[in-house]
C-alpha cells in the first residue's frame, strides 16, 4: 500500500521538521556548505535532519520538472511582459505557450504553459521574483 501524503500548514509542524526544510534550503542555495553548518544555523540536530530529510519538502517543490500553468495580471505598460518572460528564462523555465488578453482598465491577464525541467530555484522562489517585477499585479502558479 502506498504511503499516504498530507498537506499541513507550516505553523502546525514541529520545530524539527521546519528546521529540516530550512536546512535543506540553506544547502540548496549554497548559503551552507555542509549539513553540519546548515543544522547549526537553524538549531536542529544532525540526527533530526537525516531522519526527516527525505520525508518533508515544501509543497511547491513537488512541481519541479513538470508542466505548469502560470496565470498573471500585468499592468498595461511597455516592457512588463518582456521582463516577466526574461525572469522565467533566467530561472531556466521553458515557456511553451503564451496567451494574453486585451488590456481592460490598464491591466492585462496572461496565461503561460511552462516546463520546469531546468528550473534553478523552487516554484515559490520564482513566484516571489515574478511578483517583484514592477508592473506585475498578481501571479498564480497551478500544476
Amino acid at each position: 500500500m502506498a504511503e499516504r501524503q498530507y498537506i499541513v500548514s507550516e505553523s502546525a509542524l514541529p520545530a524539527a521538521l521546519r528546521g529540516v526544510c530550512e536546512a535543506k534550503s540553506l544547502l540548496r542555495q549554497g548559503r551552507a556548505k555542509t549539513v553540519a553548518e546548515a543544522v547549526r544555523a537553524v538549531g536542529i540536530s544532525r540526527s533530526a535532519y537525516y531522519r526527516y530529510r527525505d520525508a518533508i519538502r515544501p509543497f511547491l517543490e513537488t512541481y519541479q520538472d513538470k508542466i505548469l500553468t502560470i496565470q498573471a495580471v500585468l499592468q498595461d505598460r511597455s516592457g512588463v511582459l518582456s521582463t516577466f518572460l526574461n525572469v522565467l528564462a533566467k530561472e531556466g523555465i521553458n515557456v511553451l505557450t503564451v496567451n494574453q488578453n486585451i488590456p481592460v482598465g490598464g491591466e492585462a491577464s496572461i496565461s503561460l504553459s511552462v516546463h520546469t525541467g531546468q528550473m534553478k530555484h523552487t516554484v515559490e522562489g520564482v513566484s516571489r521574483r515574478l511578483m517583484a517585477i514592477a508592473g506585475v499585479v498578481s501571479v498564480h502558479i497551478q500544476g
